[in-house]
C-alpha cells in the first residue's frame, strides 16, 4: 500500500514469523493458557475453588452460596465469668477460656482444596457415581462479612444483610462460622420472606437455650424461636452431653417439648434410628429445613479444634450417616460453626468443616438432579 512505512520484506518477515510459529506447534510442547487463581485474599482460595462473588448481582442464578461469618461474641472465661470479644485473647494453652472462632475461615477454605472442583468437577462417587456437581448446580463463594470486635450489633446486622443477598437471589446459604451466634442473623434473613413453617435440626453438645445475655453462643435459639417461624414441635437437637447446659435451659426444653437426643440415646439406639425419628419431627408440616452444626458435637479426639470440647461425642461415621439423611431433604440453609484453629491438629478440624459443607452442596445437587 502507498502509505506503508515498513518495507515489503519486513511485512513478509512478520507474516512468515507468525505462520511458521504456528506450524512449529505441531511438533513442539507449549504452555497452556494461564489460569487465574481462585483466590479470596492473599493465599486463601475460594471455597472448593468455586468462583468468587463480590456483589449481590453476581449471585443471580446460583443454587447455593458460601458465606463466612467470622463472628465471636461473649466467651466463657470461667464457669462464672464471661468476657467481651474486645478482651485480649487467652493463651493458646488455655484450658477453659477459648477464643478464635472468628479466625478460622481461611483455614477451612484452604483445606477445602481437598474437595476442589478442579479435581473432577465435584464428582463424589459415594454420593452418586454419575453425578458431577458442577454439571447440576451453580455455586459461588460470597466472601466474608466484615467483623469488628467492638460492634456486636453491627456485625449481626451486616451478617443478616449479606445472607439476605443470597436468599434474595434464590440460593441456599451455606455459612462458615464463627461461633454459634451465626444462626441468629442467618435465620433472620432466611425466615423473613417465608410464609410457611420450617424445621430446625441442630447437632451440638450443648442446649444453647439461655435467654440472656443476647448475642452469645448460647442464646441463639431463644432469639430464633422469637421470630415465630419455627414451631418447637419441628425443632430437634442431637448430641447433648456434659454438665455445661444449665438448669434454666432444661426447664425451657421441658416446657417446649423439645426433641432432645443425648449422646447416650445416639449410642444406644444408633444414629440411623435417631436421625430418622428426628427428621420425622423436623419435617412434619414444614417447608424445608435448616441445619446447624456446632463442631463440639464431635468426639474431640477426632475433631480437636473446638471451643468447648466435650468427651464422648459423635464419631465420623455417626455424623456423616446423619448428614446423608439430612442433606437429602429440602435444605433452606446450613451453618458449620465453632471451629477454632488454635486447637486444630494437622488441619483435621478445618478439613472436617470443609467436608461437611461439601456434603450439603452434594445433597443440593442430588435433589436438583432428581427433580
Amino acid at each position: 500500500m502507498d502509505n506503508d512505512i515498513i518495507s515489503a520484506d519486513d511485512q513478509k518477515r512478520i507474516a512468515f514469523a507468525f505462520k511458521h510459529a504456528t506450524d512449529m506447534l505441531a511438533t513442539q510442547k507449549q504452555r497452556g493458557e494461564r489460569w487465574e487463581l481462585s483466590l479470596l485474599r492473599g493465599d486463601t482460595p475460594t471455597f472448593m475453588e468455586f468462583p468468587l462473588a463480590t456483589k449481590p448481582e453476581q449471585l443471580k442464578g446460583l443454587d447455593a452460596a458460601i458465606l463466612g461469618i467470622p463472628f465471636e461474641g461473649i466467651t466463657a472465661m470461667t464457669p462464672m465469668i464471661s468476657a467481651q470479644p474486645i478482651c485480649s485473647k487467652p493463651p493458646k494453652d488455655s484450658v477453659y477460656w477459648r477464643m478464635g472462632a472468628d479466625e478460622g475461615l481461611d483455614m477451612i477454605r484452604k483445606y477445602s482444596l481437598y474437595y476442589s472442583i478442579n479435581h473432577n468437577g465435584g464428582l463424589f462417587p459415594e454420593i452418586d457415581r454419575d453425578l458431577i456437581m458442577t454439571d447440576v448446580i451453580k455455586v459461588k463463594d460470597y466472601g466474608d462479612v466484615p467483623y469488628t470486635p467492638d460492634d456486636i450489633e453491627g456485625n449481626i446486622d451486616r451478617a443478616e444483610a449479606r445472607v439476605a443477598d443470597i436468599v434474595a437471589a434464590g440460593a441456599v446459604p451455606i455459612i462458615l462460622g464463627g461461633d454459634h451466634t451465626v444462626p441468629t442473623p442467618t435465620l433472620r434473613a432466611v425466615l423473613k420472606p417465608r410464609n410457611k413453617k420450617v424445621g430446625l435440626i441442630v447437632f451440638d453438645s450443648h442446649m444453647d437455650l439461655s435467654h440472656e445475655p443476647k448475642n452469645w453462643a448460647s442464646t441463639e435459639w431463644s432469639q430464633v424461636l422469637e421470630l415465630n417461624k419455627i414451631s418447637p414441635n419441628n425443632f430437634a437437637i442431637i448430641g447433648i452431653r456434659g454438665v455445661r447446659s444449665n438448669i434454666f435451659e432444661w426447664n425451657v426444653a421441658r416446657e417446649l417439648g423439645h426433641h432432645v437426643y443425648t449422646i447416650d440415646v445416639v449410642k444406644e439406639r444408633g444414629m440411623k434410628a435417631v436421625i430418622e425419628e428426628a427428621l420425622g419431627f423436623v419435617l412434619d408440616g414444614t417447608d424445608g429445613i435448616y441445619c446447624s452444626i456446632d463442631i463440639d458435637v464431635m468426639e474431640p479426639s477426632i475433631v480437636p479444634s473446638q471451643k468447648a470440647p466435650e468427651i464422648w461425642g459423635l464419631t465420623m461415621d455417626e455424623m456423616f450417616r446423619a448428614l446423608r439423611k439430612v442433606t437429602r431433604e429440602k435444605i433452606i440453609g446450613a451453618d458449620i460453626n465453632e471451629y477454632t484453629p488454635d486447637y486444630d491438629v494437622n488441619g483435621m478440624g478445618a478439613q472436617f468443616c470443609a467436608r461437611v459443607a461439601a456434603e450439603f452442596l452434594g445433597g443440593i445437587a442430588l435433589r436438583k438432579s432428581h427433580n
